[in-house]
């Protein structure tokens, strides 16, 4: 017997062809779950309709018993336990055959490139041991392989939350009430306080807030950073360190003043070795994008400039002695000064550090957040990962948690590293697990061998990501440019200059301030537009753009016809025929509100409307003077379609009782709604707030001499509500249907 056979003998018989029940869509607002609580005819009318039926309508009685409460099968604790801990998922299903060598591979790259990298962060620009930065890796690693849902994302040190990191050490510990603090417990309590603020984001749903800062807003702190990083290593590399400790400067400013006023006195041997190997690295760093973009060899990323000026310049100072002739190395990186301590940061002495450090820990969160939401979302996007930024939120949270116990520097993904990362041949999570291991192995064995490292040279690793940074911020600027955003350009020129003359706080306050007004703007402005029939249609249209569409053919009309036959004056006659056509549909007046109404927009709602009783458009500026008479003669109806508008707060649905009151008892114009949503909360503000009663006796008072409306195209609030445009047309007798 064939499939098609069984299926037929399977498949009940019916009367007739069962017609499938009308297509009802859920408002935005609603979950499946709530559909229980609207308790509307309509929705219990087709969920009455799809009742026992087999086969193919089991998906949607499961659909029911979900919106219902009733799980039908149980609730799988394992999964909800995996969700939240993707570690439970990937790990017992781990195919060693498969995945194993191509993790171990980009683990080892890893390592070999942020081993040296991290140390410099922690050195130069947190001014912490360059321990810590190691076990920074080590915990964020491992931490993030349990709790990330980004399987290739690798998290670590900033160089941007670093250098936040090394100014509040430096301002707290010249302040005389937090000496007897040490710069571990400094950093612990920042760490502590900015894992609290992830962990509080995550769990209150904040995730949303990811969307807020622009791009250019974003470059503007991000090249600031890069500018930083490389001003704050010039003492280094010129071989100041000892007179910078003599000379205090701690803004970007005083620094460059330092370095060109003490330029002569800069040790000649340690400004040669700096210069020389900048010069040779970025050499190789600018041949290897050449081979990577122009020649398509892929296989040169993995050529670590990074790791070799490390290499070279540890042995090179062994061999040649430089300690000897003045030149500051590193020294023992694994005595008893720089071990492994736990930090504990529930402590009540710590209180007042705690609230002088939570601004800089709120700052570094956003910054830290923003930048790991960057390269999660760019990751999920390239690659098709499942990312949810509210788990993210608690990994972050749980990760530097763990970190503000070893007092290690914050860790967040980025997108340059889980690139090469992928490059590198990893799949999973292993291979940040790797990365933990082979950095482990480094603090036992081969820390020792890094005793002759140049601190000049650990401190070129900060300038060459420096220098990598403040490349991509000339193409952005060219890009804003080309098309015309300036106010982008002037976005980012502010975060630029406040963050390099006022500091790395002042820089993110400002951004979050400029980020906020903007958003503020952009949601107090109305999006309501006048809609006009598509002639011989009953498709309808912001009026507005017809009317721009109409100029365009007037235009190409004119242009077949010769001038001597077509007179100018002719010419405005056609044209404000045509616009008075457009704007007036036979004394209907179709104003759409496709938008939530709430207390931020509504007074932009209000303001555009007074614009269409001056003037019929939008598109008029309000200096002009008025150019119709608003009253019943040459508008007699208004319809407000309120597809889109989702949801209305308290105080919009008293602007709106104001408007329509006014319009239906002052200038006695017949008002309705058309295509108002079902939701529960929409329709009891219209009704408590007596808008219902306005419209449907305004409406009976007017429409008593014509035909009674259709019952059918109330839906269930009234004569002046309808499920249509068409249908509100026809009611209000001012077209033909």
């Amino acid at each position: 017997m064939t499939d098609e056979n069984t299926r037929l003998l399977r498949t009940p018989k019916r009367d007739g062809p069962r017609p499938r029940p009308t297509l009802y869509t859920v408002p935005s607002s609603q979950s499946l779950r709530s559909l229980k609580t609207l308790n509307d005819p309509t929705i219990n009318s087709y969920l009455d309709t799809i009742d026992d039926e087999p086969l193919g309508w089991n998906a949607i009685n499961r659909v029911k018993n979900l919106a219902s409460g009733r799980p039908k099968d149980g609730f799988d604790t394992y999964a909800y336990c995996a969700y939240y801990l993707p570690i439970l998922n990937w790990l017992p299903n781990y195919n060693y055959r498969e995945s194993l060598a191509g993790d171990f591979l980009a683990g080892l790259s890893l390592a070999s490139f942020q081993i040296p990298l991290v140390m410099s962060f922690a050195t130069s620009l947190a001014h912490l041991p360059p321990i810590t930065g190691l076990y920074s890796i080590i915990i964020g690693s491992t931490v993030y392989s349990i709790f990330g849902c980004v399987p290739v994302l690798v998290v670590g040190a900033s160089p941007s939350t670093a250098i936040m990191y090394g100014q509040t050490i430096e301002y707290i510990r010249h302040e005389k009430s937090f000496l007897h603090f040490t710069e571990l417990e400094i950093s612990s309590a920042i760490s502590a306080t900015l894992s609290g603020i992830l962990l509080a984001s995550g769990l209150l749903r904040f995730g949303f807030l990811d969307n807020v800062l622009s791009r250019a807003l974003l470059k503007g702190f991000i090249g600031a950073m890069g500018f930083i990083m490389i001003i704050n290593e010039l003492s280094t590399e010129m071989g100041l360190e000892k007179l910078a400790l003599e000379q205090p400067h701690l803004t970007v400013v005083d620094k460059i003043l330092f370095a060109f006023r003490n330029f002569p006195k800069s040790h000649r041997l340690t400004l040669t070795i700096s210069l020389v190997t900048l010069i040779i690295v970025v050499s190789i760093k600018t041949y290897k994008e050449i081979l990577i973009h122009k020649y398509k060899i892929k296989k040169a990323v993995f050529i670590p400039e990074i790791l070799l000026m490390v290499i070279v310049a540890t042995f090179l100072s062994w061999y040649f002695e430089w300690n000897s002739k003045g030149v500051e190395i590193v020294g023992d990186i694994t005595s008893s000064n720089h071990s492994f301590k736990i930090v504990n940061p529930f402590q009540w002495k710590k209180l007042a550090l705690y609230e002088r450090t939570f601004t800089i820990a709120f700052v570094s969160t956003l910054l830290g957040f923003f930048d790991s939401t960057t390269a999660t979302k760019s990751l999920g996007t390239q690659y098709n990962f499942n990312v949810s930024s509210n788990r993210e939120l608690i990994a972050l949270g749980s990760t530097n948690f763990v970190v503000s116990l070893v007092s290690g520097l914050p860790a967040f993904g980025a997108f340059g590293r889980s690139k090469l990362n992928i490059l590198s041949g990893a799949t999973t999570p292993m291979a940040g697990i790797f990365v933990a291991i082979c950095t482990f192995f480094s603090i036992i064995y081969l820390l020792p061998l890094l005793h002759f490292l140049p601190e000049c040279v650990l401190a070129l690793t900060t300038t060459v990501i420096g220098i990598t940074v403040i490349q991509e911020v000339p193409s952005d600027l060219k890009f804003f440019y080309n098309i015309g955003g300036y106010d982008e350009i002037i976005t980012f020129l502010i975060i630029f200059f406040a963050t390099i003359l006022w500091g790395t706080p002042a820089g993110i306050s400002m951004g979050v301030l400029v980020a906020v007004i903007r958003v503020i703007k952009h949601s107090s402005r109305s999006r309501i537009h006048i809609l006009g029939r598509v002639p011989n249609t009953s498709i309808f249209r912001n009026a507005d753009e017809l009317i721009e569409e109409s100029f365009a053919t007037f235009e190409q009309e004119n242009e077949a016809q010769s001038f001597e036959t077509l007179s100018p004056s002719n010419n405005v006659d056609k044209l404000s025929s045509l616009i008075s056509e457009i704007e007036e549909i036979e004394g209907v007046l179709i104003i759409k509100i496709p938008e939530p109404l709430n207390f931020a927009n509504v007074g932009d709602l209000k303001s555009k409307l007074n614009r269409i009783e001056k003037y019929g458009s939008l598109l008029i500026h309000p200096s002009q003077p008025n150019s119709r008479a608003f009253n019943n003669d040459t508008v007699k109806s208004i319809i407000f379609d309120c597809k889109g508008m989702t949801k209305i707060d308290s105080s919009a649905t008293q602007v709106l009782y104001e408007i329509v009151k006014k319009y239906t008892e002052s200038d006695c114009i017949r008002v309705c709604f058309s295509r108002l949503p079902v939701d529960g909360t929409i329709r009891d503000k219209f009704n408590m707030a007596g808008i219902t009663s306005l419209v449907n006796n305004n409406f009976k008072a007017s429409n008593s001499s014509s035909s009674t409306p259709d019952p059918t195209s109330s839906v269930g609030m009234g004569d002046g509500f309808f499920l249509s445009i068409e249908k509100a047309l026809g009611s209000v007798d001012q077209v033909n249907v």
